[in-house]
């Protein structure tokens, strides 16, 4: 029997779903991950799934499965699917949830992952793009080739069945095929296909009859919907509300669960995978709306990353079940850390959007402060008691210090660490005071509070040395000492410091802690070598305190290091405030009241005047002096983080767990 915790009520209360009791209103959203390899599943991918059903999810659906094999990374067109199915059924139902299938076909919209010409097909030309990516102008479908489609949706949904999932998820969402029949703006026919709402909403019925025959009442069938369009010319709230309660009258749905947008370009799906620029639960409007027209549960997803946002959305009534992704990433043991009151023990999503960045590099999916995301099958479901007996000092209160300090204590280790500052952080602290990042401190502020809990002494405002360290007789030294950032060009074999300041004597060069810190007016160019959140983060601080900015980077374009909906909504955020951008430029040198520049890779040079101050973000160099003068101390000197290599915060944690778990 479901235990129910008072804070929540809704939320673990169970849910009938066609065929299926769900035991709580928490569903593992689809969503791609990058595990699965030649269009098959992999022990990595059922191993991440049965850790988000050991986590306490009522139903996991599958990422997005094309039924034709010729799309995105996992197919089920052909039967030797089944025994994949049936092993990762297993593997989620021994944890008492619920496995289904979406099942999908994308049209003009995805990646071809076909072995034939590459080609995308669509109800009309038109032409069309993916994330923003390269144009293609798609196959007008015929009828037969349509058929085929429907014919692929009945083939897989009877593999499901016969795969023993409990489920299947019809994707209707996104901008994917079904949803290009039914919008008038990419369905041009005027066939028995196109033209009024009958005829748009023909090919998603018939894929709902076609599978609904192949699976029988023993299966739960359920549609994913976009709610709303968010762009000129696309469905609107109103629109989708007579659709999907058509798609009700049909009497072929378990239940649909609702999503916005699509994903033709980075805006849209900044929108549909929102970050912590957007607040939590912020499609709740368009649930009561779907509510009021259909009479079978309705799913809603939508920054759901703490189970307090998740009883909100049920008590408001804008939904019968929760839609999570990203939360059960950052912690897949969320619903039962909130149902055993636990909550405040639950590693918060904050929307960094580390995931999405890792997926689109083809790693798949990682998580910033999750380090087992990913390594499911080389990590421990958590940190594994040790022995312990050893007496570990950690040097530096960043991410990677914090996490080292907790996993060492957690091992069963005296723990004590010492950071110069009077606060913990590290840079993560001093990013989520930028506009627009402050739920970055969440992340600091878990993780210290895991160490307090796991009993680490916290020593701040203490600069330590090789001495005072050893002082202690420490077993384990980590040193998580971070990494600096340059004040201004650096010397090198080929620019002598003579030569430098030559160059740039006319003008006022400061770095990258001095412009966050607020020591800057005026005209100012920011010159950020890196094309990362460093130079956004300075252009915003700057500009919000009223300086005019000029953003110059060596980079093809402005922020090419971020992932690509981070990258949208920032880049829109700058140029609304007036900041001026120059992409393939280098700054050579200085004049009077102006900055020498090379652009495009010319060898003239030219000028940008009116600047008071240059910003310089140049590479971060390691802070890793007290590991060599802990040498020959005789202590273990474990070196993670910045401080062994300059890398992000994902890296300095996953470095620190990796580092300490056999200490």
């Amino acid at each position: 029997m479901t235990q129910q915790h008072p804070e929540y009520p809704l939320l673990f209360s169970p849910l009938q779903v066609g065929p299926l009791t769900l035991k709580n209103r928490i569903v593992n959203s689809a969503h791609q991950t990058g595990y699965a390899r030649g269009g098959a599943y992999t022990d990595q991918l059922i191993e991440y799934h049965r850790e988000r059903a050991r986590g306490g999810a009522a139903l996991i659906v599958s990422q997005a499965t094309s039924v034709t094999g010729d799309y995105l990374d996992l197919f089920n067109s052909d039967d030797s699917v089944i025994p994949a199915y049936r092993e990762v059924s297993k593997a989620v139902q021994e944890h008492g949830a619920f496995y289904s299938a979406e099942l999908f076909h994308p049209g003009s919209q995805s990646e071809y992952a076909g072995n034939g010409a590459e080609v995308f097909v669509a109800p009309s030309s038109l032409p069309a793009s993916y994330l923003g990516g390269r144009w293609r102008v798609a196959h007008e479908l015929t009828e037969p080739e349509i058929l085929d489609i429907i014919e692929a949706f009945g083939a897989a949904a009877r593999r499901c069945r016969e795969g023993g999932l409990s489920g299947i998820e019809l994707h209707f969402a996104h901008g994917n095929l079904p949803e290009q029949f039914m919008s008038p703006k990419t369905n041009l026919r005027t066939d028995d296909w196109g033209g009024n709402l009958e005829n748009r909403l023909r090919f998603a019925e018939m894929i709902t009859r076609t599978v609904r025959e192949a699976v029988g009442p023993d299966l739960a069938v359920g549609a994913r919907l976009t709610a709303a369009g968010l762009d000129k010319g696309d469905l609107d709230d109103m629109d989708m509300a007579e659709v999907i309660g058509t798609m009700g009258t049909w009497d072929l749905l378990d239940y649909v669960s609702l999503t916005m947008g699509h994903y033709t370009d980075a805006l849209n799906t900044a929108r549909n995978v929102p970050n912590m620029t957007f607040v939590p639960g912020l499609w709740q409007k368009y649930g009561r709306l779907v509510k009021n027209v259909v009479d079978v549960p309705v799913f809603m997803v939508g920054r759901v990353n703490h189970p307090r946002t998740a009883e909100d959305l049920l008590e408001a009534e804008a939904c019968d079940a929760v839609v999570m992704a990203r939360g059960l990433i950052a912690d897949p043991h969320l619903p039962d850390k909130a149902r055993t009151g636990r909550t405040a023990s639950i590693r918060p999503c904050i929307g960094a959007m580390n995931c999405m960045d890792s997926l689109e590099k083809g790693h798949g999916i990682r998580c910033i402060h999750n380090p087992r995301v990913g390594h499911e099958l080389e990590l421990p479901e958590e940190v594994e008691p040790g022995e312990g007996g050893k007496r570990v000092v950690v040097v530096g209160g960043g991410p990677g210090g914090l996490e080292s300090a907790r996993v060492a204590a957690v091992r069963g280790h005296r723990v004590t660490l010492i950071e110069r500052d009077n606060r913990v952080g590290g840079q993560a602290w001093t990013a989520s005071r930028t506009p627009d990042r402050g739920e970055l401190s969440s992340l600091v502020e878990w993780l210290e509070q895991e160490c307090v809990e796991a009993g680490v002494e916290i020593r701040l405002g203490e600069e330590a040395t090789a001495k005072s360290v050893m002082s202690s007789k420490p077993d384990v030294v980590v040193v998580a000492t971070g990494s600096t950032y340059p004040m201004g060009p650096v010397p090198g074999p080929l620019l002598t410091q003579k030569t430098v300041e030559k160059l740039y004597s006319d003008v006022r060069i400061v770095g990258l802690d001095d412009a966050l810190q607020g020591g800057v007016d005026g005209r100012v160019v920011v010159y950020d070598t890196l094309a990362d959140w460093q130079g956004f983060n300075v252009a915003r601080v700057l500009v919000q305190k009223g300086c005019v900015v000029h953003y110059v980077t060596p980079e093809q374009y402005p922020g090419s290091a971020l992932e690509v909906t981070n990258w949208r909504l920032e880049f829109q955020s700058l140029s609304e405030r007036g900041v001026e951008f120059s992409p393939v430029t280098d700054v050579v040198g200085s004049e009077p009241g102006a900055l020498v520049v090379r652009r495009g890779y010319a060898r003239a040079t030219q000028t940008i005047d009116d600047v008071d101050v240059l910003v310089w973000i140049g590479a971060p160099s390691p802070l890793a002096d007290l590991q060599g003068a802990l040498k020959d101390t005789g202590a273990t000197v474990i070196t993670v983080g910045d401080a062994y290599a300059p890398r992000s915060i994902e890296q300095a944690i996953l470095d620190a767990r990796l580092s300490l778990q056999h200490v």
